[in-house]
């Protein structure tokens, strides 16, 4: 009997710990951070803003007003991280890491569309232009060359580019 209540008492302690581990959140839309879209910001103090994709990396400077030191991005293509200032960028493909999450319906049950989320239009990032180009000729999007998107050039200073 005793053996009995020792193996119920740890199946639930594993059961606990393993329901208290939690997904790294954005520190911008509070959505859960993706390993494929990631971008993490660094303040000039060192402090580092984990955000879900590039677009929330750029969302947060410009409502916070902080300027990075550094924006670092996930390669898409599996080849790690890079400064946000050297990838290109795809954007607006039907891949929405970010967005994933149930149809909403009104209270008659009836579809509603979203008219605008933060995360959107995705934003992903690549370290190879021929992979850019690839996942863009499948998903969709536009591809800009390092260097090249809109507004980038107020993202960081010019020696983290």
């Amino acid at each position: 009997m005793k053996e009995m209540r020792l193996a119920v008492i740890l199946l639930s302690m594993m059961i606990l710990l393993t329901c208290a581990h939690q997904a790294e959140r954005c520190s911008v839309c509070q959505r859960e951070v993706h390993a494929s879209v990631r971008a993490v910001l660094t303040l000039p103090d060192g402090e580092r803003i984990t955000t879900c994709c590039p677009r929330c990396a750029l969302h947060y400077q410009a409502e916070s007003g902080k300027m990075a030191a550094k924006i670092t991005v996930t390669d898409d293509g599996g080849g790690g991280m890079l400064p946000l200032g050297r990838a290109f960028l795809v954007e607006g493909s039907d891949e929405t890491p970010c967005t994933h999450h149930a149809p909403m319906a009104d209270a008659g049950g009836g579809p509603m569309q979203i008219c605008y989320d933060r995360c959107m239009p995705s934003l992903i990032a690549f370290r190879d232009e021929m992979a850019a180009r690839e996942f863009a000729a499948v998903h969709g999007g536009t591809v800009f060359v390092p260097g090249e998107f809109p507004g980038l050039e107020k993202t960081v200073s010019p020696m983290n580019r």
